[in-house]
């Protein structure tokens, strides 16, 4: 598998292995600390990664 230039987990700093064919909007898990990055943008063989924010239900509280 090719990749792109590596990546930096945001929280703990580890080294991701991005796939050559990776697509904004797809998500990668941090082998580091398992947290779900969301690929933001890919330009020029680098890759902009932000942590997957979950977000609740809101329930009318």
């Amino acid at each position: 598998m090719k990749t792109l230039e590596k990546a930096r987990c945001p929280d703990c700093d580890a080294e991701l292995e991005v796939p050559e064919d990776a697509m904004q909007g797809e998500i990668l898990t941090c082998p580091g600390c398992g947290l779900e990055l969301e690929v933001k943008q890919v330009k020029g063989g680098s890759v902009e990664l932000q942590e997957l924010g979950i977000e609740g239900e809101d329930w009318g509280e």
